[in-house]
């Protein structure tokens, strides 16, 4: 399988990547093709993109490459305390120059995605030809959600049986997508996401998702040069949940 390894000093991680090529890598990209890199949703990984791979007006116009973030997916580290946004924005980059890609677009879903890609913009500007920003989180979380996410945090990573960590995942489900589920297809997407979390994030691996909400609950403002520093083109879309 398509791996990027990345070793700095006392820092290591391998970056799981796909690709929408016949064999899953960066071989079979069509050099008149522009190139697009999908960094998934908090909490998942690259196999929730799957309507992005299939839709038609991107496969067949641009070359698509996706990452596992590195608490991830198939992606594996070695934990760190100075684990933030800066170092995913420069495990991108890293994973950028060892594979040889051209200048991409970058297209980034929610929290942690979003606030990646800023900052691959801003240190990096010459990897990078436009942002486009699904549901931006805020610079920084309120109290009361830093406080919600701290207790599901604690019932998931602590469950002592199945049915404590479904009630732990609903309440994440609550908190990442502010709906509530009636319709059968709702109730379909939430058995998926409890499955998912459930096979790649169980409390066996908590240190993957302590490391992981300590990014998003611990992330600082980017201030006012950084962002004056973007100069790429931006398009937010922003999906309101009811």
């Amino acid at each position: 399988m398509p791996f990027v390894d990345i070793c700095c000093g006392d820092d290591y991680a391998s970056i799981y990547y796909n690709t929408n090529t016949m064999c899953g890598n960066v071989s079979g990209f069509d050099p008149a093709k522009p190139s697009i890199i999908l960094l998934h949703p908090f909490l998942l990984d690259s196999s929730w993109l799957d309507y992005q791979f299939d839709d038609i007006r991107l496969y067949q116009n641009y070359n698509m490459i996706a990452f596992d973030m590195r608490t991830g997916g198939r992606s594996q580290c070695k934990g760190s305390g100075v684990h933030d946004s800066w170092v995913d924005a420069a495990d991108l980059a890293f994973c950028h120059q060892i594979l040889h890609l051209p200048p991409c677009h970058i297209l980034a879903f929610e929290s942690l995605s979003v606030n990646c890609a800023l900052r691959f913009a801003a240190l990096f500007p010459e990897m990078c030809l436009s942002l486009t920003l699904c549901n931006i989180p805020s610079p920084t979380e309120s109290k009361c959600i830093k406080t919600a996410y701290h207790d599901m945090m604690d019932k998931w990573c602590f469950a002592e049986d199945l049915e404590a960590f479904e009630d732990a995942a609903v309440e994440a489900i609550k908190i990442l997508l502010g709906v509530c589920f009636h319709s059968e297809c709702c109730n379909d997407t939430l058995d998926q996401l409890i499955c998912y979390w459930a096979i790649k994030l169980p409390p066996s691996q908590r240190h993957r998702m302590v490391e992981t909400v300590n990014v998003l609950l611990n992330r600082t403002p980017l201030n006012e040069a950084t962002l004056r520093s973007i100069t790429h083109p931006v398009l937010i879309i922003h999906v309101w949940n009811f």
